[in-house]
């Protein structure tokens, strides 16, 4: 067989700008689903609440590294002004310096004043304190805490992310729902095009219009219409509820196609050759429900140890003129301290040693101190059951997680291959019934066929069209929920 140069030329221009136009289409329609998805975003209250709990943590978070850093603190004291004779004023000022990342360590200086009277001021009795921590459960009930403020921070914005996927379900949720309504329109309206072409069959057998057969016939045609009036009016119903969720005033039509599923490409979770996503492309330990109970487990176990460490405080320092130490006429002399003390359960220890610098200031000093609290010490030994109960607690946690992990691998393999198979086979059936409608057109057109019968045709088409939106939205769902499951960030 020969073709003509001229017409094969012309055959296959019009078969590109075909396929321009079906891409321009769908470019166009994507957008369209961008913006609708993009105006239900913006919709959400709770969304919105997200994002201000965002913005909470982080300020939270921002205050506890404040109150875990460095600081100086300055205290006047009592001010004390007296005005008779020459007026004297006296004054205890005290500046502190904490440096907490530094085993809570602390620089104290206290040093009261008295001037005017006619005297040189007086310094006597400044003294100055140095203390840290020895042993690690205030570093570790620090770590605990800074931890804790980033994991709220953490948490605040999965949750946000968390309702923005959940927004994006809703709204393709909803545009499946509308599909279906469509689709369950064309199947309708290919009903009613049986019916007519029952009916103009009834008539063109003669039968009289008072007639049991043409009668039925009337009815079956005029129940059938009414079914698709009636559906046809809920479906532009609900698209207008649609369009006000979007944030729209009203909508003509659905998109007539929806933003292909990513698979991620060359990524982790997306497998060879592309298509959807499987949980099996990803590792375990992303899965949402783990790591929490990982993260939970990790936590309290800091908790507990910081709990019940032997907490170990050293200081020392010195005071300058101690009157506590007398030095013949000059007054005081100058003194050096060195203390400790030991916590654990209930149960406090203290001393310290306070000595004179220089001769004739007097002898060194000793002081102690004992503490003890019954109820801490009573409970210790049941707060280490509740431990050990729920360290065992957190251990099922994991467990389980990680047995649910597995339950979700073979369940979304499933659906993922069911979705795959499907979509091909509805392809496939939009194309036969997409080849039938162009071949009842050209019979229409040259009188073969009545118009009733192509009719019936083109809603085939139309329907199966609708499906495979169907599908693709549910392939779209699919990927949504396998986010869901994982910590994506």
């Amino acid at each position: 067989m020969r073709f003509d140069k001229g017409v094969l030329r012309r055959l296959l221009f019009a078969a590109f700008c075909v396929a321009l136009t079906l891409a321009a289409v769908t470019a166009r329609a994507e957008e369209d689903i961008a913006a609708l998805l993009a105006g239900r975003l913006e919709q959400d209250s709770a969304l919105k609440t997200r994002a201000i709990e965002l913005r909470q943590a982080e300020l939270t978070h921002s205050e506890t590294t404040i109150t875990n850093g460095f600081s100086v603190k300055l205290n006047t004291g009592a001010l004390l002004f007296r005005f008779d004779g020459e007026g004297t004023f006296q004054a205890e000022p005290t500046i502190t310096l904490e440096l907490p990342a530094a085993n809570n360590a602390a620089l104290t200086v206290s040093a009261p004043l008295t001037a005017g009277g006619g005297a040189a001021a007086d310094t006597s009795n400044t003294t100055f304190t140095l203390s840290a921590d020895i042993t690690g459960n205030s570093r570790k009930k620090r770590t605990v805490e800074l931890l804790q403020a980033g994991r709220a921070v953490t948490e605040a914005r999965r949750a946000l992310q968390k309702r923005a996927l959940e927004v994006e379900k809703e709204f393709y949720q909803a545009l499946r729902g509308l599909y279906e309504q469509e689709a369950a329109l064309y199947t309708k309206n290919e009903t009613r095009w049986t019916e007519e072409l029952e009916f103009t069959m009834v008539r063109a057998q003669g039968y009289d219009e008072s007639s049991a057969a043409y009668r039925a016939a009337r009815m079956e045609l005029a129940k059938a219409e009414r079914e698709a009036a009636e559906a046809e009016r809920r479906l532009r119903r609900d698209i207008a509820v649609f369009a006000r969720d979007c944030g729209r005033e009203s909508m003509d039509a659905l998109p007539r196609s929806v933003p292909a599923p990513s698979s991620g490409g060359p990524e982790e979770g997306a497998p060879e050759g592309g298509g959807l996503l499987s949980l099996a492309g990803f590792d375990r330990s992303r899965y949402t429900e783990l790591e929490s109970a990982r993260w939970r487990r990790y936590i309290n176990t800091l908790s507990r140890e910081a709990d019940g460490e032997l907490g170990v405080r050293l200081e020392g320092g010195g005071t300058l003129n101690n009157t506590a130490f007398q030095s013949g006429t000059d007054g005081g002399t100058h003194s050096l301290n060195a203390g400790a003390s030991l916590s654990w359960r209930g149960i406090t220890l203290s001393g310290g040693l306070e000595f004179p610098l220089g001769g004739g200031g007097g002898s060194p000093a000793l002081k102690l101190s004992v503490g003890l609290d019954s109820e801490t010490l009573a409970l210790a030994p049941l707060k280490r059951r509740q431990d050990a109960l729920a360290a065992q607690k957190e251990l099922i946690e994991i467990e389980n997680s990680g047995k649910t992990w597995d339950d979700l691998l073979a369940s979304t393999d499933r659906e993922r291959s069911d979705l795959l198979w499907q979509r091909r086979e509805r392809a496939e059936q939009f194309e036969l019934y997409g080849e039938l409608e162009a071949d009842m057109l050209i019979w229409f057109e040259q009188g073969v066929i009545p118009e009733s019968e192509y009719r019936r045709a083109e809603a085939n088409r139309e329907n199966a069209r609708y499906n495979c939106l169907i599908t693709d939205t549910d392939m779209i769902l699919y990927q949504i929920e396998i986010s869901l499951y994982l910590i994506m960030e």
